[in-house]
């Protein structure tokens, strides 16, 4: 499970490149049926954990660890690097923790959440489901948007 988690970011700029509705759409569904097994064993630790708190709250420490190893440079990120990253976690990652549909998904993601304001001193960094980002991009209406 958390040696996947670095991997799940490859691309992630091409992923996050002239994305619209529709370009979204194929690319998280690919997304999520590539990790969806990673994401239910991430679920799943939480689970057959006496404290959940304790057990989401390590599940994002190796999530984030992972993640910042792979692409930071002695543990921090650049700047573009930061900007992006937090965008694959807003467009990818949380949507498809929340699309599980488990009891310990929002947990979950509020332990990644936190564990990311953390590491990049962003307070406002947040998170969404698929349903309401999908909801934000605007269909074209006679090919003006």
């Amino acid at each position: 499970m958390f040696d996947q988690t670095a991997k799940m970011f490859t691309g992630y700029r091409t992923k996050l490149k002239k994305i619209k509705k529709r370009t979204y759409e194929e690319r998280f569904d690919l997304f999520f049926s590539e990790n969806r097994a990673c994401f239910a064993d991430m679920t799943q630790y939480i689970k057959g954990r006496e404290d959940r708190e304790v057990a989401a709250t390590e599940v994002a420490n190796i999530f984030a660890e992972n993640v910042f190893s792979e692409y930071g440079n002695g543990g921090k990120l650049s700047g573009s690097d930061r900007t992006d990253l937090s965008l694959f976690m807003i467009y990818y990652i949380f949507p498809s923790i929340l699309m599980l549909e488990d009891v310990n998904s929002t947990l979950l993601c509020d332990s990644i959440r936190d564990e990311w304001r953390r590491r990049t001193d962003n307070p406002a960094f947040d998170y969404t489901t698929y349903e309401d980002l999908h909801g934000s991009f605007q269909e074209k209406l006679f090919g003006l948007f």
